[in-house]
């Protein structure tokens, strides 16, 4: 689709799994499981609908497979979404999945996005500042019953 899918293909891989970069619906016959990465909800919906991809990745998470979905990945799992885009005419495009009730834009805009100097790290040798990045970012607004919070 769209988004930081080489950085959590990088991570997977350092800790000993096999991934591949799925393109296609036909790419995702004998895959175990899928994450679905950061990036740009709205594009990511935009794109999946061409060509029978978005179908098929509602059909793969509704099979039960491992799902996993960071920042915009965790917005296309949610069952239901709050917080529209000038570009979306019927709402925000859900792959779905995961009882719960997201906001796509819960710490703002875009525009609200900032850089700034914050602490290092607790225990780190270096005690200078840290770059934070503080960027447009969803939020759980409700989770089902069923769904163990661990946070």
């Amino acid at each position: 689709l769209q988004g930081a899918f080489e950085e959590h293909q990088h991570c997977l891989e350092a800790v000993g799994c096999r991934t591949v970069q799925v393109r296609t619906p036909a790419q995702l016959e004998g895959i175990d499981g899928i994450v679905f990465p950061g990036g740009e909800s709205t594009a990511m919906g935009l794109i999946g609908s061409k060509d029978g991809m978005w179908d098929a990745l509602k059909e793969f998470v509704a099979e039960g497979k491992p799902t996993w979905g960071t920042c915009a990945g965790m917005v296309l799992l949610a069952d239901r979404c709050v917080g529209g885009s000038a570009v979306i005419t019927n709402g925000q495009s859900l792959i779905g999945g995961m009882d719960v009730l997201v906001c796509r834009n819960y710490f703002g805009s875009q525009v609200s996005s900032f850089e700034m100097a914050t602490p290092c790290p607790p225990g780190s040798q270096d005690t200078s500042d840290y770059p934070g990045v503080f960027i447009r970012a969803p939020a759980i607004l409700n989770a089902g019953a069923d769904l163990n919070v661990l946070g």
